[in-house]
């Protein structure tokens, strides 16, 4: 497919991106902000240039080599598009905050904090919108010991689930450029731990209903 050659071309945009400009960076690169906003956090010029790049090849990298180990590895075929499209939307994700953090390093004015929150968000709603396909495995997905027992939990709890990645995604990034920074902090992690608590008890009552 065409499309596995987007994640790749992603990663080599970052590194040109990081030649272009790492003579004008300064020798501290900010990399993490406090909930306030603010710089709280710096790496070396070099390790800054390099961070994102290396995860985004470490993402992919990952993504490729987990459906080969896997016992469960012929369900993959019924869902190769899909995860095609997981990586190549985690390593745009991973692109936009590099672009973001070495141009606040750069002098660009970009809030930094709305820009992750806002990423996030469409980033749960991408793959929210495309869980129900995935198919029952051992390392993609939401996986509880009820799912993994049960093709019909695993299904029901991806349609169900992927709705509410994506409903909580696109609540993610509207919130994200409208509420302050600390109202989004709370959202956010109310929200990731609403996703686990759903994975969990919805799959078990599930289960148990099958069970019954």
């Amino acid at each position: 497919m065409r499309n596995r050659w987007i994640a790749p071309g992603i990663i080599l945009a970052m590194l040109a991106f990081s030649a272009a400009v790492y003579s004008r960076l300064p020798a501290q690169v900010p990399s993490h902000w406090g909930i306030n906003g603010q710089i709280d956090g710096t790496m070396s010029r070099l390790v800054g240039a390099l961070f994102s790049p290396a995860i985004g090849i470490l993402m992919w990298l990952l993504l490729l080599v987990l459906p080969r180990i896997d016992p469960r590895r012929d369900a993959y075929a019924a869902f190769s598009g899909t995860l095609q499209l997981f990586i190549n939307t985690l390593v745009l994700f991973f692109a936009l905050i590099h672009v973001g953090m070495l141009g606040i390093a750069l002098g660009w004015r970009i809030d930094m904090p709305r820009l992750i929150i806002v990423g996030v968000g469409l980033l749960f709603a991408v793959l929210g919108n495309e869980l129900g396909r995935v198919q029952p495995n051992w390392f993609v997905g939401i996986r509880t010991p009820w799912t993994l027992a049960d093709p019909e939990v695993w299904r029901r709890t991806h349609r169900v689930g992927g709705r509410l990645f994506f409903a909580l995604g696109l609540l993610f990034a509207v919130a994200g450029l409208l509420l302050p920074l600390a109202a989004n902090m709370v959202l956010v992690m109310g929200g990731v731990l609403a996703i686990v608590v759903f994975s969990f008890g919805y799959s078990y009552l599930l289960w148990r209903q099958r069970a019954a």
